[in-house]
């Protein structure tokens, strides 16, 4: 099942509209209609939003294969909004340690 079916789906089981999904997430209406249509593909923050609106983990919505990938992504972009003190070699340990990747060096 695809993210927008996912979604579509909670939001029936819970008896939310897109108007209050949009409220609860934080993102505009017209962006959740995008999202829901299948027109528009979510970055990792609009589906953690999502997640909490819809009382969801992240990976419900994401498969198998996205998981590690969306993972590095999201710690990524979170670094590179905040890391600017980090040297680039700083910030890639940094990202291999929260993966579980990084050893005890």
């Amino acid at each position: 099942m695809k993210w927008n079916e996912k979604v579509k789906d909670l939001m029936k089981k819970k008896g939310i509209n897109q108007k209050e999904l949009a409220l609860l997430s934080g993102i505009t209406e017209s962006s959740i209609s995008r999202y829901l249509a299948g027109d528009k593909s979510p970055r990792m923050d609009i589906i953690v939003n999502v997640a909490k609106a819809l009382e969801v983990s992240t990976d419900y919505f994401l498969e198998d294969e996205q998981k590690c990938e969306s993972a590095y992504t999201a710690i990524a972009t979170a670094i590179a909004r905040k890391g600017n003190e980090l040297s680039p070699e700083e910030k890639n340990k940094l990202i291999l340690l929260l993966l579980g990747e990084g050893g005890s060096q």
